[in-house]
C-alpha cells in the first residue's frame, strides 16, 4: 500500500532528477520539449514559454494527448499530478479538480469562450454536466492552477482549464497552396470505444480551412469486478449505449500582411442510453442528449498605432443544452406509491460573448513594458425545464428548480510585463468585473424572482528571477472570486415531504487569496521544476439547514458561512539519460508529484475535495529515426486516511486504499504517413477506486461499483495523405 508516509521515498526518488538538471551546464542548442518550453497563451494572455510565467502552468498538446492515447479529458490529465477529473456513470465526465477546488469553482474555457456551469439541484435525474469536449478536435490544454481572476474572472477562483481547438495552419506548410487529409481509427477495451476522426484542411492563396469530424460508440466503463445484481448492492457499471458526433470548421483569411479575419463553427453532440440497475426502483432508463453549438468571428490587426501595436476581438454565440427523459416505473416507498412516469428535464445556457485585447510595448523611465489591456462583455440567458409525465392517467406536472435568468456581465482588465533588469522580471495586473443577475418568474417556478448584481476588483503580482544562465525563481500573490451560482440564489422548492428550500440571492462572491512560490531549473541533463502554494477563502457558500415547526426537516437556505485554507506542494522533473548515463540517444527520465492539505477553518474539518498525494515515474526512449519509441509509467496513489475525511458527508468515511498502476505505450511508424499506437493500462490489473469517485458515495452501496477498470488497452491508427 502506498500511504502518506512514503512521501518523503517519493520526494527521495525525484530528488537526482532535480539535482541534475539544476547543474550549470549549458543546455544543447536543440533543447527537446518539456513542460518548461511548452507554449501557453492563456495563463498571460500572450504566447510565452511555461518557464516564463510566475505561477504553475501545464501545457498538454496533442502530441501528448496522441502519445498517451487520451480518448477523453480524463485520460488526457492521467498523469497531471494535482488534477483529477470525475466522472459520472449517467452523464460522462463531470469537471475538474486542481489542487482540491472543483466543480463550477474551475472556470472552463474553449477558444477563449466561457463553457456552461455545472447544474445540479438534486438526484440523479435532474443534473448537467460540463463535458461538452471532443479530444480529437483538440490541440492543446492549458491548465492555470490557482487563482486566476485577475485575467480570467468569476470562477476562476480555483483555477482554469483553456482547451484550444485545431486550426488549418496545424496541418498545412508555412507557406503557399497547400492540401492535407487524414484519417483516424481507435478502440479503447475499457469502454468498447470505437472512434474515427476525419480531418481536412486545404490553403487556396491567402484563404485557409479545415473541416474536423469525429465519430465514437461506446458503452459503460467497466469495473473491476462486481456480482451483477440490482439495486444499491449492484457491484457492476450500470449498462450505458452512447454515440458522440463533433464537428468542427473554421475559414481564415490574410486580409493583408496587417488584418486576418476568421470564422468557427462548432457542434457537439453525445446521446446516451442508460439502463439505470443501481437506482431504486432498479429498473429506471434513462434517455439523455447533451449538446453544444459554437459560431464565433475573430479580427486580429497589427496596428503599431500609439495606443497598441496588435489587437485581436472576437464574437461568439454558444448554446449549451442539456436533456434528460428518465423512465420510472410504478414502486412503493414507505407509505407513499409513486406512479408509472416520465421525468422530462432540460437546461440550456444561450450565451453571446464579445471580448477585446490590445498589446502594446513601450518604455517608460529606461524600463522596458509589455502591456495587455481589454475587455469582456457576455450575456448569458439560463433556462431549466423540468416536467413530471404521469403515464397511467395522462397527467403532468411542471416544476422549475429556478426562474428563466439573464445574466450579464462586463470586465476590464489590464497587466503590465516590467522588465527591471535583464534577470528580474514583475508583471502586475487587475481586473474588475461587474454581473447581474435578471431572474424572471415563468410556469413552474413559485419561488422569489429578484434582480442581483455586484462588482468586484482581483489583483496579481507575480515576479521571475533569473538566478544563473540555467536556475530561476518565481513568485506571485493572485486573488480569486466566483459569482454564486444560480441554484444557491433561486432555488426554491416547497417539496411537501416535510422540507423547504429557499432562495437567496442576496449571496455575496466567494473570495480567495494564493501566493506561490518556485523553482525551476534547465540544462544539459535535464529540467525541473518546484512549487509551493498556500490558498485561503472566505465566503463559501454552504448549505444550512434551519428549523421550523412546519416543516420536521427544517429550512434549507444556501448561505456564505465558509472559510477554508489549501496548501500545497508540486514537483516535476525530466533527465536525458543518453547525457547522464550514456543510454541510447532518446532515453529520458521523468517524475511529477503533488501533495496538498485542506481544512474548513469554520468547521475544524478537513476538506473532502483534497485528492491524496499522487507521483508519476515514467522511463521513455524515443528512436531518434521518430519510427518507434515506448514508455513505462508508474503511478503511486496514497491511501486517504479516515481522519482526512470530514464527518458531515454520508460516506461512513469509506477510505480508500493507496494503489501503484503500471501503463505501457508504444508507436510505430512503418512509412512517413502511417501512425500506430498502441497502450495497456493497469498492467498488472490492480483493484483500485480512486478517491473523487467515492467521496460522495452513499454508505449503503457496493463499492465495486465505484472500482476503475482492471487491466486494458487501447490502440490508434493514423494514415495522413
Amino acid at each position: 500500500m502506498f500511504t502518506k508516509n512514503q512521501l518523503a521515498i517519493a520526494i527521495i526518488a525525484a530528488t537526482p532528477a532535480l539535482a541534475l538538471a539544476a547543474n550549470n551546464q549549458e543546455a544543447p542548442s536543440e533543447t527537446p520539449v518539456t513542460k518548461l518550453n511548452k507554449i501557453t497563451v492563456t495563463a498571460a494572455r500572450t504566447a510565452k514559454e511555461v518557464n516564463e510565467i510566475a505561477g504553475s502552468v501545464s501545457v498538454i498538446d496533442t502530441d501528448e494527448m496522441e502519445k498517451n492515447i487520451a480518448r477523453s479529458i480524463r485520460d488526457m490529465v492521467r498523469y497531471e499530478p494535482g488534477v483529477e477529473v470525475s466522472t459520472d456513470g449517467r452523464t460522462g465526465m463531470k469537471d475538474f479538480n486542481i489542487r482540491g477546488m472543483d466543480g463550477n469553482r474551475v472556470k472552463i474555457l474553449v477558444d477563449g469562450v466561457d463553457q456552461a456551469r455545472s447544474y445540479q439541484p438534486g438526484g440523479n435525474y435532474i443534473r448537467s454536466e460540463r463535458s461538452f469536449i471532443d479530444v480529437d478536435a483538440l490541440k492543446a490544454v492549458e491548465i492555470v492552477k490557482g487563482p486566476a481572476s485577475s485575467l480570467h474572472g468569476s470562477d476562476a477562483i480555483g483555477g482554469l482549464v483553456a482547451f484550444r481547438t485545431k486550426d488549418p495552419a496545424d496541418y498545412l506548410n508555412k507557406e503557399g497552396n497547400d492540401s492535407y487529409a487524414s484519417i483516424k481509427g481507435g478502440y479503447a477495451s475499457a469502454n468498447k470505444a470505437l472512434t474515427e476522426t476525419l480531418t481536412l484542411a486545404n490553403r487556396s492563396g491567402d484563404l485557409e480551412t479545415m473541416l474536423l469530424y469525429t465519430r465514437s460508440d461506446y458503452q459503460e466503463t467497466e469495473t473491476y469486478e462486481g456480482a451483477d445484481v440490482y439495486g444499491s448492492g449492484r457491484g457492476k457499471a450500470d449498462p450505458l449505449d452512447a454515440g458522440l458526433n463533433n464537428l468542427l470548421a473554421k475559414a481564415q483569411y490574410q486580409l493583408n500582411e496587417a488584418n486576418r479575419v476568421g470564422i468557427t463553427g462548432e457542434f457537439y453532440q453525445l446521446k446516451t442510453e442508460t439502463d439505470l440497475r443501481s437506482s431504486t426502483p432498479d429498473n429506471v432508463k434513462g434517455d439523455d442528449e447533451s449538446t453544444r453549438g459554437r459560431i464565433g468571428v475573430f479580427h486580429e490587426w497589427e496596428a503599431n498605432l500609439a495606443a497598441f501595436d496588435s489587437m485581436r476581438w472576437q464574437f461568439d454565440w454558444q448554446e449549451s443544452e442539456s436533456h434528460m427523459l428518465t423512465r420510472m416505473p410504478t414502486y412503493n416507498s414507505g407509505r407513499t406509491t409513486y406512479p408509472n412516469r416520465l421525468q422530462d428535464y432540460t437546461y440550456t445556457e444561450e450565451l453571446f460573448q464579445l471580448s477585446g485585447q490590445f498589446n502594446k510595448a513601450l518604455n517608460l523611465a529606461g524600463l522596458d513594458h509589455q502591456l495587455i489591456y481589454g475587455f469582456n462583455i457576455g450575456r448569458n440567458e439560463v433556462t431549466n425545464k423540468n416536467v413530471s409525465n404521469n403515464l397511467d392517467d395522462g397527467s403532468s406536472f411542471q416544476k422549475n428548480y429556478i426562474p428563466l435568468v439573464t445574466a450579464e456581465k462586463y470586465a476590464l482588465f489590464l497587466q503590465d510585463e516590467i522588465t527591471i533588469t535583464d534577470r528580474l522580471t514583475v508583471t502586475p495586473s487587475i481586473r474588475y468585473d461587474q454581473y447581474e443577475y435578471k431572474p424572471e418568474a415563468t410556469a413552474g417556478f413559485t419561488g422569489e424572482s429578484k434582480n442581483s448584481d455586484a462588482g468586484k476588483a482581483t489583483g496579481r503580482i507575480g515576479a521571475t528571477y533569473q538566478l544563473t544562465d540555467t536556475l530561476s525563481t518565481f513568485t506571485q500573490f493572485s486573488q480569486g472570486f466566483k459569482a454564486p451560482d444560480l441554484n444557491d440564489m433561486y432555488h426554491s422548492e416547497d417539496s411537501g415531504r416535510g422540507y423547504l428550500i429557499k432562495a437567496n440571492p442576496d449571496l455575496k462572491p466567494e473570495e480567495s487569496d494564493s501566493i506561490e512560490v518556485g523553482l525551476r531549473g534547465s540544462g544539459r541533463l535535464g529540467s525541473f521544476e518546484v512549487a509551493a502554494y498556500f490558498n485561503k477563502y472566505k465566503n463559501f457558500i454552504e448549505s444550512v439547514t434551519s428549523q421550523d415547526p412546519k416543516y420536521p426537516f427544517g429550512v434549507i437556505q444556501y448561505q456564505n458561512i465558509d472559510e477554508a485554507e489549501i496548501k500545497g506542494i508540486e514537483l516535476s522533473s525530466q533527465v536525458w539519460l543518453d547525457e547522464l548515463a550514456g543510454a541510447p540517444a532518446g532515453t529520458t527520465f521523468r517524475t511529477s508529484l503533488a501533495y496538498s492539505e485542506g481544512e474548513d477553518t469554520k468547521a475544524n474539518q478537513p476538506l473532502n475535495s483534497i485528492t491524496p498525494l499522487k507521483a508519476v515515474f515514467g522511463l521513455a526512449y524515443d528512436d531518434p529515426s521518430e519510427i518507434w519509441g515506448s514508455e513505462v509509467i508508474w503511478t503511486l496513489v496514497a491511501a486517504k486516511d479516515s481522519d482526512d475525511i470530514a464527518d458531515n458527508e454520508d460516506n461512513s468515511k469509506f477510505a480508500t486504499d493507496g494503489y501503484g498502476l503500471v501503463d505501457v505505450t508504444a508507436y510505430y511508424k512503418p512509412v512517413k504517413s502511417l501512425s500506430l499506437r498502441a497502450g495497456i493500462f493497469n498492467l498488472t490489473d490492480k483493484k483500485y477506486r480512486v478517491w473523487n469517485e467515492v467521496r460522495n458515495a452513499s454508505s449503503d452501496v457496493n463499492m465495486d461499483r465505484y472500482s476503475e477498470p482492471g487491466r486494458n488497452f487501447s490502440i490508434s491508427a493514423k494514415y495522413e495523405f
